[in-house]
């Protein structure tokens, strides 16, 4: 029984999240969960995480399913003057009537409330809104103590219906509290009903809100880039005294599942008059590069990711890559969704790098450690947002990377921004990159 319940512990320690919490003032932002029976296991969590930073506030009844939540949305929501709402519901609109076949809220009519609760939240308050995925359900066991029948199946349909309504929100943030169960073991973590969390594992639910609410919506992570003394030189090595006074970066994983990284990734960004220059130290057992030419598909292999995103309120934003080839991909982005063909048939921008491996290309796994990569970025190539930055300015940027293993597996993700979603190019999440330092 003992090694049963320590083999249990470290199973949902895998559930932890690698943020730091920040400090704020004391008059704390309204912070408003709305949901059904998950959210309400998992509010006491949110509200010992958030407490000393956020005044947490979760209506008593049950949210029910999504008309429900749209005739209260008044007294739970509205009312409040709310800095951040998150939200799920979904659980009770996909209940199946067993005798008549039919859900408590048919699918079409599930996408239409949910439209109208967003767009009452995000017209009459100024909250930064979240909406949470339903949770995974187990058939058989719900099948076995419940009147009614709930399925995985609908789950994934109806999370699915929620993101098709979404594309017309891009500035809601998501929780991707189903992929982020799937990970973790499900069958321990849900009771006998095959719906609801065990203690420890709405505990757990409730950190990883937490987490979501505080590092999308109360504080992105701002990271520095320091004003360089003299520019590096470039062997991959960053071995100067210059890369020793820069802040390191070392956030990196996969933010919307919560799985870390295998190995801490470290990187660093410089500046001075004439180019930005980065930095990454990247560990990895099987190196596995794919693309020798320019602009080649780079993130088929093991790659390293930057984008940069100078104007909130501007759609412009640039994808860098680097792989251990040394060969790079430039894409200036006029805005999301551009043509691939027309970016990568652009002249060269000016990217430069240079790559230190420890292992071997030609022998993937068999002496592997790391790669390294060290860039410089003129600021010629960010002429389409205006160029160089002003010591002070702020640019949403994210650092990313692919670490591909052996054939069949899939490969490891990780960013240094807390992205709700599994897309780089998501900049709704971008951490902020504040360049700082006089002459």
């Amino acid at each position: 029984m003992l090694a049963r319940s320590i083999i249990r512990r470290s199973l949902f320690a895998l559930w932890a999240t690698a943020f730091a919490a920040p400090i704020f003032a004391a008059d704390k932002p309204v912070v408003v969960l709305v949901g059904d029976s998950i959210r309400m296991g998992y509010t006491p969590e949110v509200i010992k995480a958030l407490g000393p930073i956020a005044d947490v506030r979760s209506p008593e009844p049950n949210g029910g399913d999504t008309a429900n939540v749209l005739k209260n949305l008044d007294e739970w929501v509205i009312s409040a003057n709310p800095k951040v709402v998150h939200i799920n519901a979904g659980l009770h609109d996909l209940k199946l009537d067993r005798k008549t076949g039919k859900y408590q809220v048919s699918l079409e009519d599930y996408q239409a409330n949910l439209k109208k609760i967003l767009e009452r939240i995000t017209r009459e308050t100024k909250a930064t809104v979240i909406f949470a995925m339903t949770t995974p359900v187990l058939d058989d066991r719900h099948a076995a103590n419940k009147p009614f029948d709930r399925r995985d199946a609908d789950v994934r349909a109806y999370n699915g219906a929620a993101m098709q309504v979404l594309k017309d929100f891009p500035e809601v943030k998501i929780n991707d509290l189903y992929t982020f169960v799937k990970a973790r073991e499900p069958e321990k973590a849900l009771v006998a009903d095959g719906v609801h969390f065990t203690p420890q594992a709405s505990q757990v639910l409730g950190r990883r809100v937490a987490d979501v609410i505080r590092l999308t919506s109360l504080a992105n992570p701002v990271f520095l880039a320091k004003r360089a003394k003299n520019p590096p030189k470039l062997d991959g090595k960053a071995d100067e005294p210059e890369w020793a006074d820069a802040q390191p970066i070392t956030t990196f994983q996969a933010f919307w599942s919560g799985q870390k990284a295998k190995h801490p990734h470290t990187a660093r960004i410089l500046w001075d008059d004439e180019a930005m220059y980065f930095h990454a130290e990247l560990p990895d057992e099987y190196l596995k590069a794919y693309g020798k030419n320019r602009n080649d598909k780079l993130w088929l292999g093991d790659v390293f990711e930057l984008f940069f995103k100078p104007y909130a309120d501007r759609p412009e934003y640039y994808e860098l890559q680097a792989n251990p080839y040394g060969s790079i991909l430039e894409l200036p982005m006029p805005k999301r969704g551009y043509s691939f063909e027309e970016l990568v048939a652009k002249p060269h921008q000016g990217m430069t790098v240079a790559v230190d491996i420890q292992g071997s290309l030609d022998n993937p796994g068999k002496s592997d450690k790391k790669w390294t990569v060290e860039g410089r970025l003129p600021w010629k190539m960010f002429e389409m947002t205006g160029g160089r930055p002003k010591p002070g300015d702020v640019w949403r940027f994210q650092l990313s990377y692919y670490d591909y293993g052996p054939e069949g597996t899939e490969p490891e993700l990780g960013s240094c921004a807390p992205l709700t979603i599994g897309n780089y190019h998501r900049y709704e999440d971008y951490a902020g990159l504040k360049f700082v330092g006089d002459k």
